[in-house]
């Protein structure tokens, strides 16, 4: 498996069939004489912003502190839980049970709630 290509950046679809994000981060182990492993994705402004430059992680990380909701920076998902792979990484888990749709949620309860027929 090429693991960039078919992993980094891919959507996550929940068991439901909502979307949850993409992947931005992947974390592999490295166990003493064997082979490499891919143990969890990962999801996050973060993780993203590494991606890009170092000096982004800086600011995106006070955003995240200050503004939106309360989460932690970074959302894991154990590998176990990919059901199929194929264009989107299908999962047996529900977004909700996750932190993936923290902002959603936030946006729904603070801003969204708020505008005339939003709620």
């Amino acid at each position: 498996m090429r693991i960039v290509r078919d992993v980094l950046d891919k959507k996550l679809i929940d068991v439901d069939g909502s979307e949850m994000g993409r992947v931005d981060g992947i974390v592999l182990e490295f166990p003493q004489d064997r082979q490499p492993r891919l143990v969890r994705l990962e999801m996050g402004g973060e993780i993203l912003a590494e991606r890009v430059g170092h000096w982004l992680i800086r600011p995106v990380t006070w955003l995240g502190a200050h503004i939106g909701p309360r989460r932690k920076a970074r959302v894991s998902i154990d590998w176990k839980h990919v059901d199929r792979m194929g264009r989107d990484l299908h999962l047996d888990i529900r977004a909700d049970e996750t932190e993936a749709l923290a902002w959603e949620h936030w946006l729904a309860e603070n801003f969204i709630s708020r505008i005339p027929g939003g709620g």
